[in-house]
């Protein structure tokens, strides 16, 4: 076979680095079913004027890193429902006040910013002749070395330059699909490429039907977490 010809690399000043500023509000589990009581109990305990003015005091803090954070407060009041039901009789400033008890910001790219992967964005509009659009993927890991899949866009043009597109100051995880069909099969086969297989994750998947929805999924691994002598990790 011949030689292939060899491909001239130009190395872009360019640099992608951690950033402890960008962050996400996640649910904060607060250690156990005692601990969370005393928490609603407390807010319980709170005048409408006191809610009113804590919530307006996380409004402050929170809104200049997070667009419309009072969702993910409703988000995860709405976890904590499938445990006290009747929370949903509460006003909705006081639910948020305790969603917001409940919320905890995580930040994704604190510890490092890797692994870039690139496609053609499906956007190809408004370039100049010769130019492309693209899709770049980064590994992201914040705190706890919890992975993430962040996102860049940016264009290549005629001359090989690239520009990237300014990245916003807020950052929202992807909504799951509540409506998506899994395929049993397909699903044990990535449990298994991952490493997650474990007997909990069998039990669960074994009293799902087939196909499932990611909320079946989520109702069965929180019955089967519950259940006296269930397996762990869970």
């Amino acid at each position: 076979m011949p030689t292939p010809a060899p491909i001239a690399v130009t190395r872009h000043p360019i640099r992608f680095e951690a950033n402890d500023r960008r962050v996400i509000p996640r649910f904060f589990g607060v250690g156990g079913d005692a601990r969370m009581q005393k928490i609603l109990d407390r807010v319980h305990t709170l005048s409408d004027a006191d809610v009113e003015q804590l919530l307006a005091e996380v409004y402050d803090d929170f809104r200049p890193r997070h667009r419309r954070v009072e969702l993910a407060f409703d988000r995860h009041f709405g976890y904590l429902l499938r445990k006290v039901p009747q929370l949903a009789e509460l006003p909705e400033n006081r639910r948020r006040l305790i969603g917001a008890y409940f919320t905890m910001e995580y930040t994704i790219e604190s510890a490092a910013l890797f692994n870039p992967s690139v496609v053609p964005h499906p956007d190809q509009t408004n370039l100049a002749n010769g130019a492309l659009r693209f899709i770049m993927s980064l590994r992201a890991t914040g705190e706890g070395h919890v992975s993430s899949i962040v996102f860049r866009t940016g264009v290549v043009d005629v001359n090989g330059s690239v520009s990237f597109e300014h990245s916003s100051q807020y950052v929202a995880k992807m909504r799951v699909d509540a409506d998506q069909k899994f395929d049993k099969h397909l699903f044990f086969l990535k449990l298994i490429e991952m490493g997650a297989y474990a007997d909990a994750a069998r039990i669960v998947l074994g009293e799902l039907p087939d196909p499932f929805t990611y909320d079946q999924l989520d109702a069965k691994a929180h019955e089967v977490k519950h259940r006296p002598g269930s397996p762990r990790p869970f």
